[in-house]
């Protein structure tokens, strides 16, 4: 059976179009999470006044370093006066420490300036959730049952005492713990 010249182009093209057709049907959406997507949150801690609770009140060269670190947590800047932080929980562990380090200024009876850096040490202790989101944005964990308590070894701490307000981290748009000072 011979085929003219029209026949051969159009099967030619129907192969070309059903070849096309294969390969889009068989190609999976891009594995691109979007900005929006959700994240896992960090905890978020508020400084508050020891005297009027209601009150936040700045911290002066505050650093904080995660148990075993030799640097600081990098997710806040400006360390010079500031009334709130948000810091990473562990992903796979039940607990996170911190040393939140406050760098003070001391004058000597000679009139001498001294910094001296006073450390507290806090433990927090959660539950991890982890959750699935897509393949592209992979899981996001979510922390419950939060409590925090801080070391009472250390004789100069600068941390009156903490308060969990919210023991559930899933979002990171109000305080979970409040530290007075």
């Amino acid at each position: 059976m011979k085929l003219n010249i029209t026949a051969k182009k159009t099967l030619i093209a129907l192969s070309v179009i059903g070849l096309a057709v294969m390969l889009f049907l068989g190609c999976e959406k891009d594995d691109i999470c979007p900005e929006d997507s959700a994240t896992t949150p960090l905890l978020v801690i508020t400084f508050h006044d020891n005297s009027d609770r209601d009150l936040k009140e700045e911290v002066n060269t505050l650093s904080v370093y995660g148990q075993g670190m030799d640097t600081p947590v990098d997710t806040f800047r400006d360390s010079t006066a500031i009334d709130s932080i948000a810091l990473p929980l562990k992903l796979f562990e039940d607990e996170t420490v911190y040393a939140f380090t406050l760098n003070s200024i001391q004058i000597t009876s000679s009139g001498d300036t001294l910094r001296i850096k006073n450390a507290d040490t806090l433990r927090f202790r959660y539950q991890t959730d982890q959750h699935f989101i897509s393949r592209a944005c992979g899981f996001i964990t979510t922390y419950s049952g939060l409590t925090a308590e801080r070391d009472m070894d250390d004789d100069q701490q600068w941390i009156s005492s903490l308060e969990v307000v919210t023991p559930t981290v899933e979002l990171q748009n109000a305080a979970h713990v409040k530290i007075y000072h």
